[in-house]
């Protein structure tokens, strides 16, 4: 089960590790294939990253509720959760904030549908692409390298631990 937790020493290289104790978010996230193996990235242009589908629980739904909202949101496919992955805390010492999310693994089902991006997803850019698995662990590691966003830092390092651990189940199968 993934238990991961994330801190500025972790992003930043330096000092010990700092723990958050009161959470301000809690998400759902996770790698979503399609029928072609692939999975899907969310490209921001304005940011010029890529990262998981998944965003905030709203206060009526579950975890589980979320993450295929936001997979429908973001990539216009409905989807089937194959598995619950665990957890991933980022802990944001420096802007004091505590970020919970809950990852999964699911699959593509039935025909794309149309897009619903919130105004910030349409302002930032927010587009659907689909890669191999290793091709996206890659891109995602370019991403890292190249930015130097503190928040930024932190998804990029969730999403590609998120994605390794997958990688890792796959290979078991």
């Amino acid at each position: 089960m993934l238990n991961l937790k994330i801190t500025d020493s972790d992003i930043l290289n330096e000092g010990e590790p700092q723990y958050v104790s009161r959470i301000s978010k809690y998400g759902s996230r996770g790698v979503l294939f399609n029928n072609k193996g692939q999975i899907a990235l969310m490209y921001v242009s304005d940011s010029d990253i890529y990262k998981l589908p998944g965003g905030g629980i709203e206060e009526d739904e579950t975890e589980e509720q979320a993450f295929i909202r936001e997979i429908k949101e973001e990539t216009g496919y409905h989807c089937h959760i194959l598995s619950y992955l665990g957890i991933v805390e980022e802990h944001k010492a420096k802007k004091d904030f505590l970020h919970i999310s809950h990852c999964y693994y699911a699959e593509t089902i039935g025909k794309k549908g149309s897009l619903k991006l919130t105004k910030e997803e349409k302002k930032r850019g927010y587009k659907p692409h689909w890669f191999d698995l290793n091709l996206a662990i890659e891109i995602l590691k370019e991403c890292f390298k190249k930015s130097i966003g503190y928040r930024t830092l932190f998804v990029l390092k969730r999403d590609l631990a998120i994605l390794y651990y997958v990688k890792g189940l796959t290979k078991n199968e």
